[in-house]
Parts: structure tokens; C-alpha cells; sequence
């Protein structure tokens, strides 16, 4: 008899992307999904510690959000629904941090953001999400609203609806994206787009709504621990395996020969520097996400500054 056994047909998670005004149920009806943890950029979980049992971190930093991913990715502990509120406080950091950094390296502290620094910023902001996608939770972001504009000339500042406030193309990473509004004293969501295929289009927002349409599986199971690494290493396109460190791990292309002159090089630099150039220059966040004739270039960056 096999020691292995036919895995059990799993329900599919939530990956969901939520934006609407104040009072339209984002937190609220978040915290009711299963095991909840929060990542709070605006300190609005506070008020729901009586009503709700929920672990929280508060922060809006992106260092400081994949520390806690990493952690997720880890190990899940019983947590089974991530929610991040809102993303548009992530989004503003992003931007800041992003400003900061170019005055510093362009020496001009009157650097305004120009076109080319959103490669970087939404490099940061693809970095997140491949990480939230990789995860075996119910995955819960939302951001505020902000007016949308006709584009039209002939009805010039004309208010056609609302949209995220936060990287335009963050909608087309998740499976599932809603507007809240409230009708009276319903909220309301209307789905502009689900990949489920299972939402109504319009429907009152709540938890119950989502078990009826989903099922409960999914959304209450346990997460898979081993499958999150194995994700994460097929979004970010690492599927080369070298032997580092006694270890093996999973790259895009990078050699455990590049790995190691990269590695005598942050000793020197210092890490935050070398970590500075690689989200600028090269538009990762891990060594391991770069190609080797990509890693061979930051390598001759790297020379350079240390001889300067």
C-alpha cells in the first residue's frame, strides 16, 4: 500500500480588492472573515478590538509589511484571513520613501516625482502583492476612493464615478475587485470584476454573502504551509535551483557564484545601500529574483561605489 494518498480538492481562497468611502463596511465586514489578521497603515482597527478577536500590525511601511509576509509565508499559525487597510497609506509611503530617496541621490532637495520613478514604486508595490497572492489566506486589501473624471474635452472635469485611490494597476493583480457605496442603510458592493465567477454583479456587502456564493471551504480552511514558497517562487519566476550555502535555492537565474560575490559585497557596502540599488536600479527586492547577466551588472555597480 502507498504511503501517499489523493489530496483533497481544496476550495479556493479570496483574493479581493475593496474601495469605497468612509463607512461603506471595508474594516468591519473584513474582520468578520475567518481568523483575521490586519495589517492597519491608518489605525482605524482600534475601534473594533471589543467587537472582534483579530491580531493587527500597524504600519504603512513597506520594510516593515514584507517582514510580516515573510512571516505569513513561514509559518500562517492560525491565521487564516490577511487584511491590509488601506493600501492607499501604503501607496503614500511608497511615494515618500521614493521622493526622499531621489532628493538624497540627485542632491536637489526640490526633486519632484517624475515618470521613470514609477517603475520603482510599482516594483515595490508588484513585490507585496506577489507575496499576498503566494499566501494560502483569504487575502482582503482595500483602499479609499477618489473621484474619477471624464476625459472627454467636451465634458471637461466632469465626475463620472470613483476609482482606487492607490497604483492604477493594482486591480488587475487580484481575482476579485468591488466598489462599496451605501444605499440607505444597506452597503452595497458591485463587482467590476471576480474571476470566481460566483459574486452577483450588485449584492449587500457582508460575510454571509460571500459564504453563499463561495462556500465555506475555502474561506475556512486551513492554510497549506509548504504550497505558499512554492507560489511565491512561481510569481516571481524562480525556477532555477543552485546549491548556496549548504542549501538549496530556487532563483531566476542568479549562480551561487554571483550569489556569493554579491553577498562579499553588501559586507563591504552595507546592506542598506546595496538593498537601495537593487529596488532602484534593478527593480527587485531579493537577490534571487535577478537573472545572472542582471546580477553580473549589480555586481560591477557595486564595484564602482566601493571604489568611490
Amino acid at each position: 500500500m502507498s504511503l501517499f494518498e489523493k489530496a483533497p480538492n481544496k476550495g479556493r481562497r479570496l483574493k479581493m480588492y475593496i474601495y469605497g468611502d468612509t463607512g461603506t463596511g471595508k474594516t468591519v465586514t473584513s474582520l468578520h472573515f475567518p481568523a483575521p489578521v490586519i495589517i492597519d497603515t491608518e489605525k482605524g482597527s482600534e475601534h473594533y478590538g471589543a467587537n472582534f478577536k483579530f491580531h493587527r500590525l500597524e504600519t504603512s511601511h513597506p520594510g516593515k509589511i514584507h517582514a510580516a509576509l515573510d512571516e505569513l509565508m513561514k509559518n500562517p499559525g492560525k491565521f487564516k484571513t490577511l487584511i491590509i487597510d488601506s493600501f492607499s497609506n501604503v501607496w503614500d509611503t511608497v511615494q515618500d520613501l521614493q521622493l526622499t530617496r531621489m532628493k538624497v541621490k540627485t542632491g536637489n532637495p526640490g526633486y519632484v516625482i517624475q515618470p521613470l520613478d514609477y517603475k520603482a514604486m510599482n516594483a515595490e508595490v508588484k513585490a507585496i502583492v506577489s507575496k499576498l497572492l503566494a499566501l494560502d489566506l483569504n487575502i482582503i486589501v482595500t483602499a479609499r476612493s477618489k473621484v474619477l473624471y471624464s476625459t472627454d474635452k467636451s465634458e471637461f472635469m466632469q465626475v463620472i464615478g470613483t476609482q482606487p485611490d492607490g497604483p492604477k494597476n493594482l486591480p488587475y493583480m487580484f481575482d476579485t475587485v468591488l466598489e462599496l457605496a451605501t444605499d440607505g442603510e444597506k452597503r452595497m458592493a458591485i463587482a467590476h470584476k471576480d474571476r470566481t465567477n460566483s459574486l452577483p454583479h450588485k449584492f449587500e456587502f457582508s460575510y454571509k454573502a460571500f459564504t453563499d456564493a463561495l462556500g465555506i471551504e475555502g474561506l475556512e480552511r486551513d492554510p497549506v504551509v509548504f504550497e505558499q514558497q512554492e507560489t511565491h517562487d512561481e510569481l516571481t519566476h524562480r525556477n532555477t535551483e543552485v546549491s548556496y550555502n549548504g542549501s538549496t535555492v530556487k532563483t531566476a537565474g542568479i549562480t551561487a557564484q554571483t550569489l556569493d560575490q554579491l553577498s562579499k559585497a553588501t559586507e563591504v557596502l552595507g546592506k542598506d545601500l546595496v538593498m537601495e540599488t537593487l529596488k532602484s536600479d534593478y527593480l527587485v527586492d531579493s537577490f534571487l529574483d535577478l537573472k545572472d547577466d542582471e546580477a553580473l551588472l549589480l555586481v560591477k555597480d557595486l564595484d564602482k561605489k566601493r571604489k568611490n
